[in-house]
Formats: structure tokens, C-alpha cells, sequence
């Protein structure tokens, strides 16, 4: 792979992983500035490895294996603390972070799938609610309604989102089990 591609491929990888490791890092750590330190030296660490990085597996438990040796690393250093994280928990941390990533991956997916099906009135209330962030009152006034219609075709949007992913994500559960 070229030089740019190799880069291209790792800043997609960075970005979809970063929240995850973010989350690991903070929760393995005492302070919020030492996870985002770590998070910096993890970075760095994570593209001059990069090219070891074995594309066929997923990124995000390669990227926390880095980063779980960097929080080793950090308690190493501060002789002053106990270490507390070693071993199985930072293990266990680290796998609930990818499960995470995993389940937010797949409801991400999911909710794409299903905002495909609204109408486009319903995608637009949900438009001016959540990308606009407008107040029903102002969404009412948008749209020529009232501002009670607005909160009750709201409620019933979500409703139908939370149905259509709950029925997709099981659908796709079951064809996995095929």
C-alpha cells in the first residue's frame, strides 16, 4: 500500500476507534490529563506501528493492546501509586470497550437503515430537532403546526426508530445464526 493510503486507511481507523480508546484510557487512569496524555503517546505509537498492523483483523483490539501497554508503562513510572489496573481488569476494560464499539457500530447501521424508511416530513422534523437544533415552538412555526403536534410526531418517530433498529438488529442476529 502507498505511503497516502497507508495514512488514509489509519485516519479511519484512528477516528473510529478514538472514542473507545479515549473511554479505556479514562477509566484506567486517575486523572482526565493523564488519559489525555496517554491518548496522545497511544496516537503516536499507534502510526509508527501502523504498517505492522495486520488489515484482516479488526483495528480497535490492536489499538487497545497499544494502549494498554502504554497504561502499564504510565503505572511503571509512577512508582508513587500502586497499580491497580494490571492484569485482568485492564483486560476486561479493554474487551468492554470493543464490545461497546461493536454495539455502537451496529445500532449506528441500524438507525441508517430505518431513517431510510421515514417519510420525508418525519425526516424533516427530525432534521430541525436534532441537526438544527430547534425547539419544538420553533419547529411548529417552521412547518405550520402546533407546537403539541410537533411533540407528539416527534415521540412517534422515535418510537418507530427504536421498533424499526430493535427489528433490524434481530433480523441480522438471526441471519448470523445461519
Amino acid at each position: 500500500m502507498s505511503r497516502v493510503g497507508s495514512r488514509e486507511l489509519f485516519a479511519v481507523h484512528w477516528t473510529k476507534a478514538q472514542p473507545s480508546l479515549t473511554a479505556f484510557l479514562i477509566a484506567s487512569t486517575p486523572q482526565f490529563s493523564d488519559a489525555e496524555d496517554l491518548l496522545q503517546e497511544v496516537a503516536a505509537e499507534i502510526a509508527q506501528r501502523f504498517d505492522d498492523y495486520d488489515s484482516s483483523r479488526p483495528f480497535l483490539p490492536w489499538a487497545l493492546w497499544v494502549a494498554k501497554i502504554k497504561v502499564a508503562d504510565f503505572y511503571r513510572k509512577k512508582e508513587r501509586r500502586p497499580v491497580k489496573f494490571i492484569g485482568d481488569s485492564i483486560e476486561a476494560l479493554s474487551q468492554a470497550c470493543d464490545r461497546i464499539q461493536t454495539i455502537v457500530s451496529e445500532e449506528k447501521w441500524a438507525l441508517e437503515k430505518c431513517l431510510t424508511t421515514l417519510a420525508n416530513r418525519s425526516r424533516s422534523l427530525l432534521h430541525f430537532r436534532y441537526y438544527d437544533d430547534l425547539t419544538t415552538e420553533e419547529i411548529a412555526s417552521k412547518v405550520g403546526m402546533k407546537s403539541g403536534a410537533v411533540r407528539t410526531a416527534l415521540t412517534r418517530i422515535r418510537t418507530y426508530l427504536i421498533d424499526c433498529m430493535r427489528s433490524t438488529l434481530n433480523e441480522a442476529a438471526s441471519s448470523h445464526e445461519r
